[in-house]
């Protein structure tokens, strides 16, 4: 029975400026493998360490400095990942990527002078040339080694979504969970998929995940199979068709368990610099010299007080500029 490998995970949710984005990427294999199994099954192909050139799928904290600018260690495999989803066809820009990332939901963009009318040529920091080949060679040891891409998701969550969703539940951490419970129950909209796994790493301090399962699943039964002070897991089974499960694992540094994870870190992170890529060009050109952004909070901060003047002369409010937590 085909096992379906999937993890999520999510960048930009400390930052004060610009969007959290939540990702998710799935692989399958006819037999069951454990979550660390593709770095094994893809090599050399795919390494686990950053290098120079070729793919590397690992945390993105270990792949990008955000004051560097150079996008490419994630920009190779994230890009090279969703050409294969594609059948081998490369994405040529960035909405043409949120597109395909975020199921044709770009509508949001127009709410934003700095997305409105802006767009990206991809790749941004990598050589098309390289890409060109590490999708190719991707896909060769893809079907040598038995591994399907099935989907590469990322969900941008912008300023304005952000606080107006803030206004209904208690934390960011409530934020995030709702997204990942969207990916969740998506997924188990899938009749064909029998043998689902999970992985995405714990969600700040929480300690119990039943009370955002429960709701995600009806017709299911849970079992409770961790909880651990570093680990939970639990199982969902459909009740019509007892074969169906999906086991959900929480686990303290998953980037560094599940391959899957890994990716989706690394796809909600390229998604939010390139998002962030676009804001600073916007506000560079009202303010000549600008120093760039990141967004997190320190210099979320300097980069308001740089652009204060600017705001007044455009007659800007902080809506959807800033996020309220």
């Amino acid at each position: 029975m085909t096992t379906y490998l999937s993890g999520i995970d999510e960048a930009g949710y400390g930052p004060l400026l610009g969007p959290l984005v939540v990702g998710l990427a799935t692989l399958s294999h006819e037999d069951p493998i454990r979550p660390a199994a593709p770095w094994k099954l893809l090599a050399p192909t795919v390494v686990r360490r950053k290098a120079a050139r070729g793919l590397c799928v690992a945390d993105s904290k270990a792949l990008h400095k955000p004051s560097s600018g150079d996008l490419s260690p994630l920009e190779r495999g994230v890009l090279s990942f969703v050409a294969c989803e594609r059948g081998g066809e490369p994405v040529g820009s960035f909405r043409e990527l949120v597109a395909h990332l975020n199921g044709g939901r770009t509508a949001y963009l127009e709410e934003y002078p700095w997305y409105s009318e802006a767009d990206l040529p991809l790749p941004h920091s990598a050589s098309r040339l390289e890409l060109l080949g590490s999708i190719r060679k991707l896909a060769r040891r893809l079907e040598g080694s038995g591994l399907s891409v099935n989907e590469i998701r990322a969900t941008p969550v912008d300023v304005r979504e952000f606080n107006r969703t803030l206004q209904d539940v208690d934390s960011k951490g409530d934020l995030n969970a709702s997204v990942i419970g969207r990916f969740l129950r998506w997924m188990w909209t899938l009749p064909e998929r029998k043998r689902m796994e999970v992985w995405t790493d714990r969600l700040g301090g929480r300690q119990r995940y039943g009370p955002l399962l429960y709701p995600l699943f009806p017709n299911a039964r849970f079992d409770i199979l961790e909880q651990g002070d570093e680990n939970q897991a639990y199982q969902v089974v459909d009740e019509r068709v007892s074969e169906r499960t999906m086991t959900i694992h929480f686990n303290k540094g998953c980037e560094d368990i599940s391959f899957t994870t890994a990716l989706a870190s690394m796809t909600a992170k390229y998604v939010r610099e390139l998002h962030m890529v676009l804001f600073n060009r916007w506000w560079e050109k009202h303010c000549p010299g600008l120093k760039p952004t990141a967004g997190y909070y320190a210099d979320g901060n300097r980069f308001l007080q740089d652009i204060d003047g600017a705001l007044k002369k455009l007659k800007m409010g902080r809506d959807g500029l800033v996020r309220r937590r």
